[in-house]
């Protein structure tokens, strides 16, 4: 197979198909480096280029490795099954610079005569994958569909001139590697948004509407007991539960002075994994706070008002939360992650009007309890409306936006916080933007989507984030 220009393909494979009628058609895969042109040549550049397809049943896994630019050959493999793809580039130690992983699923045969392309990137900083969104959001909700879809709907318009249908959907795909948008719209412009599958409930100040994307079919969910609307929790973060449930919790609201102000809030709205609503109710109203899923505790909610216990806790099967005998905690817009079995870490926010410390503590403490400040580990800047994203060895990505003016949110930033060795190392973005929003990606990257550049034009770029 003819080699491909480094700056456009890192490698081409030969696939042979097992199965199929005659001779056995050849699959070219192409290894790309998106909108990073140089990323294969940089120092320390690429020496040799490893791909690896699992089928998902786990009973087939082929490799091959070759130079950079060269045709590799996994011989022959059955066609009938579905891949994923690992791409991994070493330096000439041996060490991983450049990774790369595909959606899951992909079916050989349905590709012959067509070409694959897989995105690699370096490793441990932000990268560009090939294509672009088809239109831009600032603070919308997004989420991931069906193992290869990343998306975003509600927020406001990132153009001037506001054409995009606040209640559109628009989506990135990771096996075309490329952005497109729905056709028609949901019920309704999503404040909070919850993902089950193919299904989507779009929450607003309104109500809440189940949408079944594969039936075009929409129903209003029922306002649960207990709820007086669901203005209360609107706006929400939602975080997902390892039982199946997921929580809209309107206590994350209002990292002020960035963002939208938001009244505090004591609703959570519980979303079952058979999809009923119902309500839990913190002690004390919130804003700003962080909230986390700890396994075998609960949802854990921290901070956010200067009244009450600094940190809560909605315990599995509890239908109320017990306050944990934390100081208050009046700080606002940090984000929380899980650093090891039954702690956790407060990353970035504000407290008294500056920088809030990175803190850690044991959300199950049930005495003489108190957080412990990281040395080392503060975030450079105030930085509110903070997402959190655990990394292995007591790491962390944090993304948000910087403090400004209520109302102003600054650009969005990101960073790398180790807790473990107390530092923070700021992630620079490609592309500068306010508003983006980011989402864990099916095939195990961190995504940012959406925004808007400083100059004012729409961020349609996606960026990713492969950890080492």
């Amino acid at each position: 197979m003819k080699n491909k220009p480094p700056g456009r393909a890192l490698a081409a494979l030969g696939l042979l198909l097992l199965g199929c009628a005659s001779e056995p058609p050849t699959i070219t895969i192409e290894v790309v480096p998106g909108h990073e042109a140089s990323a294969f040549q940089v120092d320390p550049p690429v020496a040799r280029i490893e791909v690896t397809a699992t089928a998902i049943e786990g009973d087939v896994a082929v490799s091959a490795t070759g130079a950079p630019g060269g045709a590799l050959d996994f011989g022959e493999i059955p066609a009938e099954k579905a891949y994923t793809f690992e791409v991994r580039g070493l330096d000439a130690g041996g060490a991983t610079v450049v990774r790369g992983r595909s959606a899951a699923g992909i079916y050989l045969a349905s590709l012959a005569g067509d070409a694959l392309q897989l995105f690699a990137q370096r490793t441990g900083e932000w990268a560009r994958p090939p294509g672009e969104l088809a239109a831009s959001r600032v603070g919308a909700p997004g989420g991931t569909l069906a193992e290869r879809y990343m998306i975003l709907t509600g927020g406001a318009a990132a153009d001037a001139a506001g054409g995009v249908e606040p209640a559109r959907l628009d989506a990135y795909d990771l096996a075309a590697w490329a952005g497109s948008a729905s056709s028609g719209a949901l019920p309704r412009a999503a404040r909070s948004l919850v993902v089950r599958e193919n299904l989507l409930l779009a929450l607003d100040d309104g109500g809440a509407t189940w949408t079944d994307l594969v039936a075009g079919q929409s129903a209003e969910a029922p306002l649960p007991a207990g709820l007086g609307s669901f203005a209360e929790v609107a706006g929400g973060r939602t975080i997902e539960a390892t039982d199946g449930r997921s929580f809209v919790v309107g206590a994350t609201r209002g990292g002020e002075p960035a963002g939208a102000p938001g009244q505090p809030s004591d609703a959570v709205l519980v979303i079952g994994a058979d999809r009923t609503l119902s309500v839990a109710r913190l002690r004390h109203p919130r804003a700003g706070a962080a909230a986390v899923w700890v396994e075998g505790l609960g949802l854990v909610i921290a901070g956010g008002s200067a009244e009450g216990a600094g940190l809560e806790v909605l315990g599995d099967g509890a239908t109320a939360f017990l306050p944990r005998p934390f100081p208050p905690d009046a700080s606002r817009g940090a984000g929380a992650a899980v650093i090891g079995p039954g702690e956790i870490a407060l990353v970035g926010g504000v407290q008294g009007g500056a920088a809030a410390p990175t803190r850690r503590l044991a959300p199950g403490c049930a005495a003489s309890c108190a957080t412990a400040e990281v040395e080392g580990a503060a975030l450079p800047a105030a930085i509110v409306d903070v997402a959190a994203f655990a990394l292995a060895g007591g790491r962390i990505v944090a993304v948000g936006s910087e403090a400004g003016e209520a109302g102003e949110g600054g650009l969005t930033r990101s960073f790398v916080v180790d807790v473990a060795v107390g530092q923070a190392e700021e992630l620079p973005l490609r592309e500068p933007r306010r508003g983006a929003t980011a989402v864990p990606a099916p095939n195990g990257t961190l995504a940012l989507l959406g925004g808007v550049h400083p100059d004012g034009t729409p961020a349609l770029a996606v960026e990713t984030f492969f950890p080492e």
